[in-house]
């Protein structure tokens, strides 16, 4: 069946959203539905963006996710916009139905050494992973080399200068969204802020200001488009939140009042 013809779920909801992973019409097996997962505003965001800016750009698009976790979001993304999905890890999260029922490849590689060759895709999807990565500079020198140029980076990780973490945070292959374990995030935040230990180097999962993100980026991309205020309102926009957005957004408060920072950036 061409590609254009398989059923596809439409992310409306990107906070609701179920992967349902395509099986060939080959087999007798329905389609496989993955038990959802509340935490694909990130995927559904980068799906709406990148048609934008990828434009009339040939498709399919390759696309890579870079540290693709459980593999759940690289299905979402895959099915979305019918694409050619690479997805990497530096170990294997991905359960065995989601590879053999799915059309994303999904393969163990390090985002500072992967096996691709140079200017191989469209765009990369690096959705907070740069805060657990040892050589975070060099990840993104790897992911500079293997996307095209005119392809889109879009990264996106905690703010290091954020009042409150994991307040938005829904449910996650390893993480349960209690209100218990929210509170518990924000209790270590700051016992590691206090003596100066609120480090991505030292266990803390701090993220990075705006301006050393910026930094690291600005020497390979001369192009950062920072979306950090378009992915608030995506993501909660349509939520009891969304009262919140307009303080949230202010440009006087946002470098702390935003949990996270995102960007796109384009390959010269």
């Amino acid at each position: 069946m061409p590609l254009d013809q398989m059923p596809q779920p439409t992310i409306n909801d990107p906070l609701q959203a179920r992967v349902v992973a395509w099986v060939p019409p080959s087999g007798s097996k329905e389609p496989l539905e993955v038990p959802p997962i509340d935490s694909h505003a990130g995927a559904g965001f980068f799906c709406e963006q990148i048609t934008t800016r990828l434009g009339a750009a040939p498709k399919p698009w390759r696309i890579l996710i870079a540290g693709c976790g459980a593999g759940h979001e690289a299905v979402a993304i895959q099915q979305q916009l019918l694409a050619d999905v690479e997805a990497v890890d530096v170990e294997d999260f991905v359960g065995t139905e989601l590879k053999e029922h799915s059309a994303v490849r999904f393969q163990v590689a390090s985002v500072c050494e992967l096996p691709f060759a140079a200017d191989s895709f469209d765009a990369i999807f690096y959705h907070h992973v740069i805060e657990h990565v040892d050589r975070p500079a060099e990840s993104l020198k790897e992911l500079h080399r293997v996307v095209r140029p005119g392809g889109w980076l879009f990264v996106g990780t905690p703010n290091r200068h954020r009042l409150v973490s994991s307040i938005g945070a829904h449910q996650q292959s390893e993480w349960e969204a209690t209100w218990s374990n929210k509170l518990g995030d924000n209790l270590r935040d700051w016992k590691d802020r206090l003596p100066g230990r609120f480090r991505n180097e030292l266990g803390a999962h701090a993220g990075f200001r705006r301006q050393e993100l910026d930094s690291m980026l600005s020497h390979h991309y001369s192009a950062r488009d920072w979306v950090t205020e378009d992915y608030l309102r995506f993501k909660y926009g349509e939520s009891r939140a969304k009262g919140l957005l307009p303080l949230v957004t202010h440009p006087a408060i946002h470098w702390f009042a935003a949990p996270a920072i995102y960007a796109f950036a384009r390959k010269s």
